[in-house]
């Protein structure tokens, strides 16, 4: 599947006063044929503007860890709808 890392990152005010820690994944992917470099995992919102694209973002580090192993681990389809079918029903005379 891939290479994820968790990282926790910390915005500072100009006063050295924090807003908290926010958990973020990064993957590890190609970069010029011969190189790699770790890029966040993203996703799209929306606001009146239209969509955008921003980093994904979790409260804490098993929350994201919880993520990697449920969702990218499997190969589960990010941004992508899937569908199931639960009954069929054949009404042919």
């Amino acid at each position: 599947m891939g290479n994820y890392i968790i990282t926790r990152e910390e915005y500072h005010n100009a006063y050295g006063e924090g807003d908290g820690p926010k958990f973020y994944i990064k993957e590890l992917k190609p970069f010029l044929f011969f190189w790699e470099r770790w890029v966040y995992i993203k996703h799209e919102s929306w606001n009146y503007d239209g969509f955008y694209t921003e980093r994904t973002t979790f409260k804490s580090a098993h929350d994201a860890r919880l993520f990697v192993k449920g969702v990218l681990c499997t190969g589960v389809e990010r941004s992508a709808t899937s569908m199931i079918v639960i009954e069929e029903h054949n009404c042919l005379k």
